[in-house]
């Protein structure tokens, strides 16, 4: 895993689709919102990660769907294909890859691949990791009806988990602001 926010004000976002993208393409971040921004025009999408617009990834970067041994963990992925950029579809999240590497906002290695796609077409440049603007956050997201998981940023993509009681999320969060937390809540 590295630490990887293309985002260009470092801002932590729910920007999944469009960091996956950049990551195995090599485009900009102002690139690649452009052409989804397109694509939705034709697919009728009203958001980046709905499904009918995840065709963008067969139709316009002519990824193709590979098949790999099911539950098997996104670190495990990496492991069994060390070499190649692929886009991995994870509960309620993509990840770009890159050469068994994982380049995201936080290191989803545990967590299950529901599908992957590989993309061969274009011209490749890995992603500049030295060039990132790296932003305070905390996100929340729903585990259980009665546990909910806090993620603390530290601004260099290092974060610490907390598990805590659904019911007390809402003042948790709140003391979070005050310290000058942005939130984002990861819930579906």
């Amino acid at each position: 895993f590295k630490y990887y926010n293309p985002h260009p004000k470092g801002a932590l976002t729910d920007d999944c689709v469009k960091r996956a993208i950049v990551v195995v393409t090599g485009r900009s971040y102002a690139a690649v919102n452009r052409e989804l921004n397109e694509y939705k025009k034709i697919s009728g999408a009203k958001r980046f990660n709905s499904i009918e617009n995840l065709c963008f990834v067969t139709n316009a970067l002519k990824a193709r769907k590979i098949d790999f041994e099911k539950k098997m963990r996104v670190s495990d992925f990496c492991k069994a294909y060390p070499k190649g950029r692929f886009i991995l579809d994870i509960e309620a999240h993509w990840c770009g890859c890159v050469d068994g590497c994982i380049y995201d906002t936080w290191n989803c290695g545990g967590e299950i691949v529901n599908f992957a796609y590989e993309i061969k077409n274009e011209p490749y440049s890995p992603p500049n990791i030295e060039r990132q603007i790296f932003t305070y956050c905390c996100t929340s997201k729903k585990i259980s009806p009665t546990q909910t998981s806090i993620r603390i940023f530290d601004g260099n993509g290092i974060f610490s988990e907390r598990i805590i009681p659904t019911k007390l999320k809402d003042g948790y969060v709140l003391r979070l602001l005050d310290e000058k937390y942005p939130h984002i809540s990861l819930d579906s």
